[in-house]
């Protein structure tokens, strides 16, 4: 499954629509826009590990470790791959809540960074929310997107801590859940265990110049017929590991919506430069200090239309996010 890189493409581009708002785009410092959501409640965490067990005497047998070559037999058609079939059933339904669970490992089977993913959707709402640490350092950010009377659809950046979102329109859905997953032109079946329990798995290879020389892809699914866990073992030794915790078909866990939230416009002013426009119309000046040889954000002030500086008393969440 995809589902995972797709949201986090929605929700770099989203980071990405309120970064242009400096001078420089792309000048903010990536802090938290989504501290606070919820992860569905009452989910027992499955720890990600490198790969399926081993069974190779010379790796020791350890849990995780680098998976021999386990007996594969082709799929005829790949149409009617347990791969195929799950992600139509998650394509095809108007309501459905994804939790997952991240690590990428270097060759030595050493992890380095860490993370989480929720996607939900309702109808033409969808709810998107990330969390990835590297190096000690968390970054999370969350979009809600909906689509507006005139055809066009409204993506808001949501700041969960303080209840304010940074909202922008675009043309096109953030997410085309008309078009199913693109399914690998080959695909194979086979059996393997992951902590001592035994799963029916698919695997396909993704070919160089896909990812770090390309690599192969192990889908284990649960008892129905779900992705559980998808391991990327690539060629160059690194690997990264997805656990879907949790996917529940008609249920979105109640997050698309945006009710109680006050949003914020992203637009420019007569002269070009960068305001903030709230629902009742009232907007406020920006004014970003760039540093010329990092290109980060040094200092953020924003103004009412009295030129009064509201900076701290309102808009501390949007200078954290600017500043990092």
């Amino acid at each position: 499954m995809r589902l995972y890189k797709k949201a986090a493409a929605v929700l770099l581009a989203a980071a990405m629509a309120v970064s242009m708002m400096t001078a420089c785009g792309g000048g903010a410092g990536g802090g938290n826009g989504g501290n606070g959501g919820s992860t569905g409640g009452g989910t027992e965490i499955v720890v990600p590990v490198p790969g399926p067990d081993t069974t190779d005497p010379d790796q020791g047998g350890e849990t995780g470790g680098t998976t021999t070559q386990p007996e594969k037999t082709k799929i005829p058609d790949v149409t009617k791959s347990q791969y195929a079939q799950s992600s139509k059933k998650i394509y095809n339904s108007n309501e459905f809540y994804v939790l997952a669970t991240m690590a990428d490992y270097d060759a030595n089977k050493t992890k380095t960074s860490e993370g989480q993913m929720i996607l939900a959707r309702k109808g033409t709402d969808v709810y998107m929310k990330t969390a990835f640490t590297e190096n000690s350092k968390t970054q999370e950010h969350a979009v809600f997107a909906e689509k507006t009377n005139d055809g066009k659809y409204a993506s808001y950046l949501l700041f969960e801590d303080a209840k304010t979102a940074l909202k922008s329109i675009r043309n096109d859905p953030p997410m085309d859940f008309s078009k199913e997953e693109e399914l690998p032109k080959e695909m194979y079946r086979t059996t393997v265990k992951v902590g001592g329990k035994e799963y029916y798995a698919e695997t396909y290879t993704i070919e160089s110049g896909s990812e770090e020389g390309g690599s192969e892809q192990i889908i284990c699914f649960d008892e129905n017929g779900m992705p559980k866990y998808q391991f990327s073992q690539r060629k160059n030794g690194t690997s990264e590991t997805t656990v879907f915790q949790t996917i529940r078909i008609g249920n979105s866990n109640n997050l698309c919506q945006v009710n109680g939230y006050k949003a914020y416009t992203m637009e420019n002013d007569a002269e070009g430069k960068p305001i903030l426009v709230d629902e009742s119309g009232n907007k406020y000046k920006v004014t970003f200090k760039i540093d010329e040889t990092t290109h980060k954000v040094t200092e953020v002030k924003v103004e009412d239309s009295n030129g009064k500086d509201v900076t701290t008393k309102d808009f501390a969440w949007f200078v954290k996010y600017f500043k990092g």
